[in-house]
């Protein structure tokens, strides 16, 4: 976990906690899939054919692991 370090000020307990929680919060963020443009355009059509065979709208996501 990400410790977070107030250089102006001691910040309270539950300050710090909060601002683990959204460190941790932007750092998954980070873990998408850099896709190419071409890469992106693959999924998009496998959602698009997933979508019309299930009948319901299906979206995809790109993580690394």
């Amino acid at each position: 976990m990400t410790r977070v370090h107030s250089t102006a000020a001691e910040l309270p307990t539950s300050c710090k906690s909060a601002a683990e929680r959204m460190l941790d919060a932007l750092h998954e963020e980070d873990r998408f899939a850099d896709l190419t443009e071409d890469n992106r355009q693959k999924l998009t059509d496998l959602e698009q054919k997933l979508s019309d065979e299930r009948g319901e709208k299906i979206a995809l996501v790109a993580y690394r692991l």
